[in-house]
């Protein structure tokens, strides 16, 4: 993939071919998407809230490996 910034408005993507018909649709669907909302602006999470939430992931992924292999 190639990106050129060619001024302030306007930038061009090549893409190889491997991508396909279907690939370069949904890249096109999903720039028109930014065009049409902007980008999203990023949000500042607590810290509390990212350990807590990744805590929960470990916790269920220990259960479910623990399952998976007949441990307890």
């Amino acid at each position: 993939m190639v990106v050129e910034k060619l001024d302030k408005k306007k930038i061009t993507v090549s893409f190889s071919g491997a991508v396909g018909k279907k690939g370069l649709n949904d890249i096109k669907e999903y720039i028109e998407f930014l065009e049409a909302n902007g980008v999203p602006k990023k949000k500042l999470i607590p810290k509390s809230v990212i350990k807590k939430l990744s805590d929960e992931i470990n916790k269920a992924a220990s259960a479910r490996f623990k399952k998976a292999k007949g441990i307890a």
